[in-house]
């Protein structure tokens, strides 16, 4: 019996389950910067333009999200509005599977935006690794460099923001679910350092 390639049961699920649908996240609502920041938003991901390759393959994520960010006083009440979260990004995921493990690794890359200022996002780039789990596809994303996080104040800080996605099909439905872990960044140093910051699970699910 011939083993299926996990870059062929990757993009069977992509496929089957991903390309062409659109998922919508529950409002999440999170506390950075020791908890003197508050951000609140909903996410619409959307999943098109997978073009196969020789050794590999690629596909576009679109999320769309909407949020307010407001700052905290001493009590957590909202002392400022401290800005939108709203914008349309687009990443590009490209992958290739390597002859010598016959794993899938790729990367990421920032495309676009719609957001009128600096996007915190911009020009940035993650190593990406892609895997099956059972009937579950797991992407891993870890961040190279960093992105220009919001800090208490209106400020920017240097953070990475690592991801695990986990993808599923329920009842016909594609369901994600996305963790994730953030770290200060030396800009000289590029050392990393847990920025102590705690997000929810985000669960996004495609609607009827």
């Amino acid at each position: 019996m011939v083993k299926t390639s996990e870059r062929s049961r990757v993009i069977d699920f992509l496929e089957r389950n991903v390309i062409g649908r659109t998922v919508v996240a529950e409002p999440i609502t999170t506390y950075t910067n020791q908890g003197r920041t508050e951000s609140t938003y909903i996410d619409q991901t959307f999943f098109s333009g997978l073009v196969h390759t020789a050794d590999g393959f690629r596909f576009d994520l679109t999320t769309v999200s909407l949020g307010r960010r407001y700052g905290l006083d001493d009590e957590g009440r909202h002392q400022e509005n401290a800005g939108v979260l709203d914008a349309v990004r687009v990443y590009r995921y490209e992958m290739t599977e390597r002859a010598s493990s016959g794993r899938l690794v790729g990367f990421a890359r920032f495309i676009s935006s719609t957001n009128t200022a600096s996007d915190p996002f911009s020009g940035t780039f993650f190593l990406v690794r892609m895997r099956m789990e059972g009937d579950e596809l797991v992407i891993q994303d870890t961040q190279v460099g960093y992105a220009d996080f919001f800090d208490y104040g209106g400020t920017r800080k240097p953070v990475a923001s690592d991801g695990l996605y986990r993808y599923t099909a329920q009842d016909g439905k594609v369901v994600l679910r996305f963790t994730q872990s953030t770290f200060d960044v030396d800009p000289n140093t590029m050392d990393r350092t847990p920025t102590g910051d705690r997000f929810p699970t985000q669960i996004s699910e495609e609607r009827a």
